[in-house]
This record gives structure tokens, C-alpha cells and sequence, in this order.
């Protein structure tokens, strides 16, 4: 029975493409590339590929540079190099550029090739298990713990709920390939702030003066949230995304994957330091002028935040007027929610959660929520309550 895992295999040699066709076409869903440039073009409009089997000296671009463009497309492909050039240089830039799996030398043995394939499917399936347990058993259980400590400390993590709206946009229009970091730095980006005193927090939000003592509080913020992060097991980019937002570094890698989930949080944190709910062309200006973040970023909040009819690129996001009866979890807040008495409940840029329309329909009972309440919603997006 051929396996359903997607298999590429890029070489310049068309007759060893045809042998191993031949071989492997009833076992594998086998596709075959002449080139990087045609490989390239496979991951991009027929992928993802669980394995990647790559030759090392073609024509036009080389096997380390074709697998090290395959897994910044799709990290999740498992690369493997079969290459008639079994040199130490060949192997060493296999290894640190190409991050393979295995190394064959020409000519393998078919049983040999297969075993290799059939263990690189096997790491896929952990890579991808691993990935499904991280993005939605973990993230769902971070998300609750941040819905639990929004309505206990609503002050504090209004704002990270916000960010992380943002976040959820940014990483989407980037097409970031581990978008769970980003999304979840963001929800966990002021976790830090439970330790300091609630009177300090509200005057650092007013802008008004603090003590040399009470600064350092605020400061430390970052570094106190990411150490509590990395006590949760798998966490440790998140924790490292939110300790690079608070740094102060001017003069980093713009291609460096690693970083970036905190380059994304630290323009993000910063928008909304300077425009709060309401992201604007004049604050996109003012963080330009700071300096010290990374363009790319700040082009993706230009195209995806600051959309004058607040529509998604697709266009299916709209804004409507709900009464309280006709909110819904997924909507986001465009004004503050106040009762009428003109209590703040929510802040604007809050995504209703399960576990905020339960408890906006138990307050909406006891004391009447000012109507009508603008939100964002998805006009294609089934209800769910």
C-alpha cells in the first residue's frame, strides 16, 4: 500500500529520476524535481513534503542552498541528501546549512534509500505530532489560563489580549510558519506585571511620574514574565520572544527566524504604547522615527492593522452594531464596553472569548451593557453561540 505522506526528490541526473520512479512511484507519493528552482516551485504551489531527497552538485543552485530555501517554505519537511561528492565540506554544509536528517552517497543501495525515507517519515509524523500538541492542547490551555487572569486582573491582561489580536494578524499576513510563538508571547506578554503593585501599574498607564524604584518594577516586567514562562515545559522560545520585546537591540539580523516572534512583539507592545486601541499611520510614523525595530514587521502592521474600513485583506471581516444579546465569542471589540452606567467592562481590541461571553451575558442580566456595541467579525464565520 503506497504511503500518503508527499515525497521530493530533486536531482539534475533525469535517468536516476526515472530508476528511482521506477522503485519508489508504488511505495511513495513520489515527486520529482530536475533543479531547485523547479523544487522550489513544487513546494510552493504542490507541497508541503513530508521528505525532501536532494543531489548536491547541480546546475544553477547547489543542495545545500535547495534545502536550506525548502525549509524556510516549509520547516517542517524533513531533508535528506544523496550526493555522489562524500567530502568532508560537502557534509559538514549538508549538516549546519541544510539541517538533513541523513547522508547517502551515491549509489545507495534502493533498501538503504527506503529504510532512510521511511525513517524520515516517521520523524515528520513526530515533528508534526509535536507541532498539533503545541498548537492546540498547549495553546488552548494557555489561552484559558489567560481568559482566568483577564477577569481577575482585567487592567493587566485587557492589554495582552489586544496584542495578541494583533499578533494573530501579523502572523498570518507573514505567513509565519511557527505562529503559535508569536501568538502566544503575545497572550503571555504581560504576565510580569502581576508582581507589581496594581496603584504603580495605573500610574505607569497614565504616564505619570514614578520613582526610580517603581521604574525598575515596570522595567522588569519583561524578565520577570519570561522567567515564569520557561518553568512551562516547550515554552522556551515564547519566554525568549518575550524577553527580546524589552530589549533595547538596534542592530540585529532581519533574516534571523529565531528572533523574530520577539521582534513582532516589541513593535506591537510599542504600537500600543504610543496609539493604545486604535493602531494609526501617526504611530506606525512615530515608531519609524524611534528606530531600533525591524521593517518587515512594521510593513505588515502598515498592511494588516491599519486598514481604513477595518477589513482583512480577504475582505470577509466587517464591522456591525450588536446589541448585548448579539455579541459573540470570536468578535472583537472596536469601542470599550461600559454598562450604561458607564462602568468599563472590556477594553476595545478585546477578542470575545467562551469564557467573556459567558460572563457578558451573566453582567448584561444583573446591569445593563450600554448599547449598541461595536465589533469586528468575520462575516463568513459560523456562530458559535
Amino acid at each position: 500500500m503506497r504511503l500518503a505522506e508527499k515525497i521530493l526528490i530533486v536531482d539534475d541526473d533525469v535517468n536516476l529520476l526515472a530508476g528511482l520512479r521506477r522503485h519508489l512511484g508504488q511505495k511513495f507519493d513520489l515527486m520529482t524535481a530536475e533543479g531547485g528552482i523547479e523544487a522550489l516551485g513544487l513546494a510552493q504551489n504542490s507541497g508541503p513534503f513530508a521528505v525532501a531527497v536532494c543531489d548536491m552538485r547541480m546546475p544553477g543552485m547547489d543542495g545545500v542552498e535547495v534545502l536550506r530555501r525548502l525549509q524556510e517554505i516549509s520547516p517542517d519537511t524533513v531533508r535528506i541528501m544523496l550526493t555522489g561528492n562524500a567530502d568532508q565540506k560537502t557534509a559538514i554544509n549538508a549538516i549546519n546549512d541544510g539541517r538533513i536528517f541523513r547522508f547517502f552517497n551515491k549509489p545507495c543501495p534502493m533498501a538503504t534509500l527506503i529504510d532512510g525515507i521511511e525513517a524520515a517519515i516517521r520523524q515528520h509524523q513526530l515533528i508534526q505530532g509535536e507541532r498539533a500538541l503545541l498548537e492546540g492542547t498547549l495553546a488552548g490551555s494557555i489561552s484559558l489560563l489567560s481568559d482566568v487572569l483577564s477577569l481577575v486582573a482585567p487592567d493587566i491582561f485587557h492589554r495582552s489580549r489586544r496584542i495578541h489580536g494583533w499578533a494573530v494578524e501579523i502572523a498570518r499576513h507573514m505567513k509565519l510558519g511557527d505562529a503559535w510563538v508569536v501568538e502566544m508571547a503575545a497572550e503571555l506578554s504581560q504576565l510580569g506585571a502581576i508582581a507589581v503593585p496594581p496603584e504603580v501599574l495605573a500610574r505607569h498607564h497614565a504616564g505619570q511620574h514614578l520613582s526610580a524604584m517603581e521604574q525598575e518594577m515596570i522595567h522588569r516586567v519583561p524578565a520577570v514574565g519570561a522567567a515564569l514562562i520557561k518553568k512551562i515545559p516547550r515554552l522556551e522560545p515564547v519566554a525568549r520572544a518575550v524577553q527580546f520585546s524589552a530589549g533595547g537591540e538596534r542592530d540585529f539580523d532581519q533574516r534571523s527566524l529565531a528572533t523574530l516572534p520577539g521582534r513582532i512583539l516589541k513593535v506591537l507592545l510599542n504600537l500600543d504604547r504610543i496609539a493604545g486601541a486604535n493602531p494609526s499611520k501617526e504611530a506606525l510614523v512615530a515608531l519609524e522615527k524611534e528606530g531600533g525595530y525591524d521593517l518587515a514587521v512594521l510593513a505588515a502592521v502598515g498592511a494588516c492593522l491599519l486598514t481604513p474600513s477595518g477589513q482583512s485583506d480577504d475582505g470577509a471581516e466587517i464591522r456591525i452594531a450588536v446589541p448585548a444579546t448579539g455579541i459573540c465569542a470570536g468578535d472583537v471589540l472596536v469601542s470599550d464596553l461600559t454598562l450604561e452606567s458607564g462602568r468599563l467592562v472590556l477594553a476595545a481590541g478585546e477578542t470575545i472569548s467562551d469564557l467573556l461571553f459567558l460572563r457578558l451575558q451573566n453582567i448584561n442580566a444583573m446591569a445593563r451593557l450600554k448599547e449598541p456595541i461595536m465589533v469586528r467579525r468575520f462575516a463568513s464565520r459560523p456562530r458559535t453561540n
